[in-house]
């Protein structure tokens, strides 16, 4: 039986105006845009709460589990004591595998891997590096297997090899080029919509500029 051409035009309705009202989108454009203003742990933990409370009303989706592991990362870098960076480390790893088991073989979620486990190694660098650095530098080469043109796997790659010694298969030499890499690509990167992942460029810039820098200083 042919479905009336009113009724066609009344579902087309209805599902336009379902999308309109979904308050998934403007909830996650406004808590990114806390997530990328945040300076502290207090900011931080706000964006992660409101990410977590998204996730939960959301599970199919793995874009708030994503970001709520990044604020945790963030978090773990700007905490002084160890056991309370472990915990927070630990809590950006779980959250990190609830979003690989949504979206699978994602570019973005191996680079989040990767960086989750810098920050695990930075708290005991001289203990923890050289049982999980090749682990981390596999993470970010499996980011860019996945999308060549993610500029974050190769610029968290270069500050990889920048935080181990060249005798460890790191250092300057090593790590440029995959920094001048992360900034080419920046430079035409156009993340899939307004709410996926979009960080890093002006960090890279300012990497660029201090490793550059430092080389081009001369004894005096």
């Amino acid at each position: 039986m042919r479905r009336p051409v009113h009724s066609i035009l009344l579902l087309t309705i209805h599902i336009c105006t379902l999308s309109q009202t979904d308050p998934y989108l403007p909830a996650m454009k406004e808590t990114i845009r806390d997530m990328n203003h945040a300076n502290s742990i207090g900011d931080y933990q706000y964006a992660a709460n409101t990410f977590e409370r998204i996730a939960n009303a959301r599970p199919d989706q793995w874009l708030p589990f994503y970001y709520c592991s990044y604020c945790y990362v963030q978090i773990s870098f700007l905490t002084g004591d160890g056991n309370q960076r472990d915990n927070y480390v630990g809590r950006a790893d779980e959250l990190i595998s609830k979003a690989d088991t949504i979206c699978p073989d994602n570019s973005e979620i191996y680079v989040l891997k990767g960086f989750i486990l810098q920050a695990f190694m930075n708290i005991e660098p001289m203990i923890r590096g050289m049982k999980y650095n090749s682990k981390c530098i596999e993470m970010f080469k499996r980011a860019s297997s996945l999308n060549p043109e993610n500029p974050r796997s190769y610029l968290w790659h270069s500050v990889q090899l920048l935080n181990i010694p060249p005798f460890m298969g790191g250092g300057k030499e090593k790590a440029l080029p995959l920094l001048e890499k992360a900034i080419r690509c920046f430079a035409s990167f156009k993340p899939e919509d307004e709410i996926s992942p979009d960080w890093g460029n002006s960090y890279a810039l300012k990497k660029w500029d201090e490793v550059t820098r430092s080389e081009n200083q001369q004894p005096e």
